[in-house]
């Protein structure tokens, strides 16, 4: 089972990833965004996305699924921890509803809307299942929500690669992040689906998703590992110089292997769960 993180742990975490969220927004809309947005599809589809349906877009970003949900005609609200975040996904996104919250206390009534889907949150979030308990008290009965989450990094090769080149140097793991907190966790399909039918959701469904996504070049590859991703750039950031050096060689060498004419053909890998409230 995974490890509990202690109350100071989960305030550390929140704190890290708000801050750099916030340091980031701007990095995270024009790199990882669209990579990110490979989901929106198919979340919409896993809530059954239809106009008038009332959505809860959870740690919304830039807003991209936000704003998407509504051209397809529902009333969206979307909440993020960062306020650097929110400022982004308003200016790109104006007359969508965007309000600032933590996860676990969502600035919303109990069943208020009738669906909530939530991009690649839910390893960033201290307490999952707490997470997901705040989301379905949002819910109406018989609303369905789904989450994305990333596959492994073998399949999962942008995060990969820089994971496998952080551990090819033998960099130290930052001190900011809490040495309980995993991202990893979900990226495990049986403990992605022990999280939803933990919450007492029925007819959960996973459904894998992989794609290519192009890069220009190692150039692009390592400003994104290190301005467009919180927890993931954490693993290089906080290393001295000559540290940050030998993981970007190293980096270069394994992105080697994916270098096409038009430019870095990276597969993506990631997981749509779903379920309906009871």
């Amino acid at each position: 089972m995974p490890a509990t993180l202690s109350r100071d742990d989960a305030a550390q975490l929140r704190a890290y990833e708000r801050r750099r969220h916030d340091a980031l927004a701007e990095g995270y809309a024009g790199f990882f965004a669209p990579v990110t947005s490979r989901a929106i599809a198919p979340l919409l589809e896993a809530v059954r996305i239809a106009p008038g349906i009332r959505l809860l877009d959870v740690a919304t970003g830039s807003g991209g699924l936000a704003a998407e949900a509504a051209r397809r005609g529902a009333q969206v609200v979307g909440v993020d921890l960062s306020s650097g975040m929110l400022e982004v996904a308003r200016r790109l996104h104006p007359g969508i509803d965007f309000r600032l919250g933590e996860v676990e206390h969502l600035p919303l009534p109990d069943r208020a809307m009738d669906a909530v889907a939530c991009a690649f949150g839910i390893g960033h979030f201290p307490y999952p299942e707490v997470a997901v308990a705040e989301c379905l008290r949002t819910l109406a009965p018989g609303g369905r929500i789904a989450f994305s989450w990333w596959d492994a990094s073998d399949r999962q090769r942008i995060q990969g690669l820089i994971r496998e080149a952080v551990a090819e140097v033998g960099a130290p793991p930052p001190a900011e992040v809490p040495k309980a907190h995993s991202t990893q966790r979900f990226c495990d399909p049986a403990e992605f689906r022990r999280l939803l039918d933990g919450a007492g959701l029925e007819d959960v469904t996973l459904h894998d998703h992989s794609a290519t996504h192009l890069v220009a070049d190692i150039d692009a590859l390592w400003r994104g590992a290190t301005g467009g991703m919180a927890l993931t750039s954490s693993l290089i950031v906080h290393q001295d110089a000559a540290t940050q050096a030998a993981i970007r060689s190293a980096l270069e060498r394994r992105a080697a292997v994916y270098k096409t004419e038009r430019g870095l053909e990276l597969p993506i890998a990631f997981r749509i769960g779903a379920g309906r409230k009871r």
